[in-house]
């Protein structure tokens, strides 16, 4: 699989990221300045103990485009869950994938929209549904570079 970088995806790509020698898959977030675009990559394999956390990624970075060979599967939990880091919840506006943001040196929740990828804030109002996610791959050969096997294993508690 080629790389590419960060500014030629599209948000809400699932892309393979290099992170301290590392593949990783993650979910390509964005957020637009007054007259630029910051690109950020949310893992959804575990880095550390810590909750789930967007990083920055510079445009130049080099990705992987894995949308094709994984698939982020839902599966519902009660309306009224409580909504935790990692969880996916969908509202009136879209369904997003709530994760932690470093800003200002403060720790602050951020909601990544699963369909383009742009984070906003304060969403937990007027939830249809909340989910757990498991992340599966779809059926490509495993040349492709994408580092996971058949049953990746990898959920959101």
């Amino acid at each position: 699989m080629t790389m590419i970088t960060a500014k030629t995806v599209a948000g809400g790509r699932l892309i393979v990221y290099r992170i301290k020698n590392r593949d990783v898959v993650g979910l390509k977030a964005i957020r637009h300045g007054k007259d630029h675009i910051n690109h950020y990559f949310v893992p959804l394999e575990p880095l550390s103990d810590d909750p789930l956390t967007v990083l920055y990624m510079d445009y130049a970075a080099e990705v992987r485009d894995c949308h094709d060979t994984f698939n982020l599967e839902l599966i519902p939990l009660a309306a009224d869950a409580p909504v935790d880091v990692g969880a996916i919840l969908s509202n009136e506006t879209g369904t997003y994938l709530k994760a932690r943001e470093p800003t200002k040196g403060i720790m602050s929740f951020v909601y990544v929209n699963l369909n383009d990828g742009e984070m906003r804030r304060r969403q937990e109002r007027q939830i249809g549904a909340v989910y757990r996610w498991s992340l599966a791959r779809i059926g490509t050969d495993p040349q492709t570079g994408c580092p996971l096997p058949q049953d990746s294993g990898l959920s959101n508690p």
